[in-house]
């Protein structure tokens, strides 16, 4: 990745701190965009403050991400989201308003405002949207309709962006986690039923990491996916497939 420049949106915690890594590991200059300050000690990269869901916010940080990196960022991780539990028989319009705002519009806002740096700058480019596997099966066990709409219409939005940019030689893939080693998993802790979980709905019998789901963003991100677009890509352990 050496000479790629980077934005990545939730770069602060979770998977999108490990893609911040990985990206650094191999060369790329990095910009983190998240709402919430890093982890202590990851400073490694320029840090700016955004929220994704404000469209105005998006656009400052793509043209501050250009200024830091000397030119348009040419690859966006959009690893921004929130996970929320809620039966859908008590779902508010509140909760799948926020919940959609930022995984799904945030996503869009980015990308859009990518995109379009990319294409006034005559530039190539790849864009890495983080799914979901929820956003291809449902779990009863697991209530979280909101969250699992959003992800399934970043999976749609993805395959959208692929299509019409191809011309300019923009590419677009998602990439659909399963059980990952992340904070946002911590939310619903229960060791017991996480047990039973991988003993009988992962083939792997584990959980993932963060940066196994790192090592194929950037993959999806290098010269090595170039004829690689509107892809989706669980990283799950084999959990879908049973």
């Amino acid at each position: 990745m050496a000479g790629r420049r980077a934005l990545v949106t939730g770069g602060a915690s979770g998977i999108g701190l490990a893609a911040v890594r990985r990206l650094l590991a191999d060369g790329a200059d990095v910009v983190s965009v998240d709402r919430c300050p890093p982890e202590s000690g990851e400073r490694a990269c320029p840090y700016l403050t955004a929220d994704v869901t404000v469209a105005a916010d998006v656009t400052d940080a793509v043209h501050a991400a250009a200024a830091l990196l000397g030119g348009p960022a040419d690859l966006l991780v959009n690893a921004a989201g929130i996970y929320r539990i809620r039966p859908l028989l008590d779902l508010t319009p509140g909760e799948w308003d926020e919940m959609l705002a930022v995984n799904l519009r945030g996503t869009f806002l980015a990308g859009q405002a990518f995109a379009g740096g990319l294409v006034a700058a005559g530039q190539p480019g790849a864009i890495v949207n983080i799914g979901s596997t929820a956003a291809l099966v449902a779990d009863a066990s697991e209530p979280t309709a909101h969250y699992n709409a959003s992800k399934a219409g970043v999976v749609a939005l993805t395959r959208q962006m692929a299509a019409e940019w191809a011309p300019y030689g923009i590419r677009a893939n998602v990439v659909c986690p399963g059980v990952i080693d992340t904070p946002m998993l911590r939310l619903m802790d229960d060791p017991a039923a996480g047990q039973a979980y991988l003993e009988t709905g992962v083939p792997l019998r584990r959980l993932g990491s963060a940066a196994e789901v790192a090592a194929v963003i950037v993959f999806l991100g290098s010269a090595d996916a170039s004829y690689l677009t509107a892809a989706v890509i669980p990283v799950d352990g084999g959990s879908t497939a049973i």
